[in-house]
């Protein structure tokens, strides 16, 4: 599980994502189900984004109907403790962890 920084300057970083890959250099340009475009060349991981649950930004659940790509760049935390299952309730700490690297 990885928490990916995005560029919208209202939130340290919007996504926690399960990847599905290593990261892979694209052949081609691409764009995504989600409606993200990537160049030749760009550095990527393929997975899943999870969603918040209710008002509640610690409780997510993983959103399997649509598989998107993540700029290798964009990470900026590995969530090693946490087990990729389809939700989850994050515990503060790791949450404070995470906004620490940003």
């Amino acid at each position: 599980m990885l928490a990916i920084r995005t560029a919208d300057e209202n939130f340290p970083y919007l996504y926690i994502m399960k990847s599905t890959t290593c990261v892979v250099q694209l052949r081609k340009c691409h764009v995504d189900k989600w409606g993200s475009e990537f160049s030749a060349g760009d550095e990527v991981l393929h997975g899943y984004y999870y969603e918040q649950v209710g008002n509640d930004f610690l409780h997510q659940r993983l959103v399997k109907k649509i598989k998107a790509l993540v700029p290798a760049k964009r990470i900026i935390y590995i969530c090693s403790e946490m087990a990729a299952t389809d939700t989850f309730v994050m515990q503060d700490s790791l949450h404070r962890r995470i906004l620490k690297c940003i």
